[in-house]
Formats: C-alpha cells, sequence, structure tokens
C-alpha cells in the first residue's frame, strides 16, 4: 500500500513545484503591481488633502455610492480614486460643472496647464505630489440628464 500511494504523491509533488516555478513571474508581477499602485495611491490621496475635490459637488448634486479605486493593468500602473454623481437641475450644463470643479480645484493648489498634448480644450487640472503628477478629470455620460464622474488619477493629461 506504501509503495503504491508513493509514485501518485511523487507526481503530485513534481507537478506542484513546475507549477509553481511558471506561475513565479506572474506572481511576481501581480505583487509588484499591487505594491506600485499602493504607493501611487498615497499620492493621489495626498493630493486630494485637505480638500478632497471628489467629496465637493455643485448644489444639489447627489452622489451615487462610494469612491471607486482602480489601477488598471499590470502594465500601467495609473491608481485611480473617482465618485459618480447626478448632477443638479440647476447645472445641469457639463460647462457649468466643470467650471465647479475647476475653480474649487484652483483655489486648493491644483494648476491649470494648457492643452498641448491633450484633446481637452480648456487644460488639464493638475497638482505635484513627490514628483508624480496628479489628473483631476470630470467625465460626463453621453446620456441627457446622465451622471458625471470626478476621478484623481497618475493617467497623463
Amino acid at each position: 500500500m506504501k509503495r503504491a500511494l508513493r509514485w501518485p504523491l511523487m507526481v503530485a509533488v513534481a507537478f506542484l513545484v513546475v507549477a509553481g516555478i511558471a506561475a513565479a513571474p506572474l506572481i511576481s508581477e501581480i505583487w509588484e503591481h499591487r505594491r506600485i499602485c499602493d504607493e501611487l495611491y498615497d499620492r493621489v490621496e495626498a493630493a486630494l488633502t485637505p480638500l478632497d475635490v471628489l467629496d465637493a459637488a455643485p448644489t444639489g448634486a447627489v452622489p451615487l455610492g462610494e469612491r471607486d479605486h482602480e489601477c488598471g493593468d499590470t502594465d500601467d500602473h495609473y491608481p485611480t480614486i473617482s465618485r459618480s454623481y447626478r448632477p443638479p437641475e440647476q447645472h445641469s450644463s457639463s460647462k457649468a460643472i466643470e467650471s465647479f470643479y475647476r475653480d474649487l480645484a484652483q483655489r486648493n493648489g491644483w494648476k491649470i496647464t494648457p492643452a498641448e498634448h491633450s484633446t481637452k480644450e480648456l487644460g488639464c487640472i493638475i497638482k505635484e505630489v513627490e514628483g508624480t503628477e496628479i489628473t483631476l478629470d470630470i467625465w460626463f455620460s453621453p446620456e441627457p440628464k446622465g451622471t458625471y464622474i470626478v476621478s484623481a488619477s497618475t493617467w497623463p493629461c
């Protein structure tokens, strides 16, 4: 009986060793991605201090849930923290909402940069934290009277 179990056990151990060796680079890449994202999340959070622009909204805007955190694929390392809102009736135009966040951000240490390489005609809203540029973006749903998303990210402008 002992001999009958020895071979299947050895095959199983050999399989686990080979699988572990094969998976090591992938596990290492995921671990490294998580470490870099965590470090960059701290910088995004620091850009939102002392005034958290993601928690601010025009009067009457309704937050839709909590914040979202995303760091993309393991090869790009662009952490994003965002929050969705339903726009208020009195600020239903995207220009009024963008103006609200642009003014608020500028009063709290963010800078407006020219739109050199960006499709945004008004430029980018950025804040530098420990040598990393954090970008503030406002995205609008294509649906009429849809939602909008405010996000802070290390994604380049």
